[in-house]
């Protein structure tokens, strides 16, 4: 297996109202660029991004079961034998990896995430401290997300409970786009940070059109023994690994961004629960 630089935006969507094949071209580019101004060596980089479905979407097993209807001209879509991958080929030679992965809400409306897994279960059935071994004994890579208004209050004591009695080595932090630069950082991501917990960064693309030009725009880099006979069991061991670092690439959202997103978002949320 080759030493290799993993370029991973940690936090996609992929949503049928997006180009696909623009997505795939923009996530690509923009973590390149982005890495690139980190003075990341990109010699032997792989770009990747890691989806975490929302319950009321299957994007993932709708492109693995039936790339036909998403392949074009040199691109195509190619599903691994470990069934959590999707290798995305341009002239046959594989240039971003996708793997399967969901965004589960618990009982007490939190975001946790799991990775590298097509562990599913349906919205607020599962608390947090359910829904973590649940991952784990999946497969999975866990990650509780940040999310705007989330980590306050009785929600915030949850989380802070996590953060006292998760080890480093088996749970990380999420961030996204969703943090804009004027908000300070949070006191509970401070404190994981402080404790040992690594940070996961990605995009968070939104369900609407044109969000597809944003992947790529927040992630982190890391390096690890990755082997493409085996993709999701190489990001699986390179997670696992806590002497692994996580560096940051990109940037989150500025306050007109952010909120012009956040209004659209909540808007949205609202039609969905009617």
């Amino acid at each position: 297996m080759a030493q290799t630089t993993l370029l991973i935006d940690g936090h996609i969507h992929l949503y049928p109202v997006f180009d696909l094949i623009q997505a795939i071209k923009k996530g690509r580019k923009n973590l390149l660029s982005n890495a690139k101004k980190k003075n990341i060596n990109l010699t032997n980089a792989v770009p990747v991004l890691l989806l975490v479905e929302r319950s009321d979407t299957n994007f993932f097993d709708e492109l693995a079961n039936s790339p036909e209807k998403y392949n074009q001209g040199e691109i195509k879509f190619v599903k691994a034998k470990d069934n959590l991958t999707i290798k995305v080929e341009k002239n046959s030679e594989t240039i971003l990896y996708i793997f399967a992965g969901r965004q589960l809400v618990t009982s007490e409306n939190l975001e946790a995430l799991s990775l590298i897994s097509d562990y599913n279960v349906s919205d607020k059935e599962k608390n947090m401290d359910e829904i973590i071994p649940l991952i784990k004994n999946a497969g999975g890579i866990t990650a509780l997300n940040w999310a705007p208004g989330k980590w306050f209050g009785n929600r915030g004591k949850i989380i802070n409970e996590q953060i006292e009695k998760q080890s480093p080595e088996n749970i990380y932090i999420g961030e996204t786009t969703m943090r804009p630069t004027v908000w300070l950082k949070p006191k509970l991501i401070k404190k994981a940070e402080q404790k040992g917990f690594r940070v996961m960064a990605g995009s968070d693309p939104l369900p609407f059109k044109g969000e597809e030009n944003e992947i790529g725009s927040f992630g982190f880099t890391v390096e690890g023994e990755f082997d493409p006979k085996n993709p999701a069991q190489s990001m699986r061991n390179i997670f696992s690994d806590p002497t692994k670092k996580l560096t940051l690439i990109g940037k989150r959202n500025n306050i007109f961004k952010f909120s012009k997103r956040q209004y659209k978002i909540m808007g949205e949320k609202k039609e969905r629960e009617k």
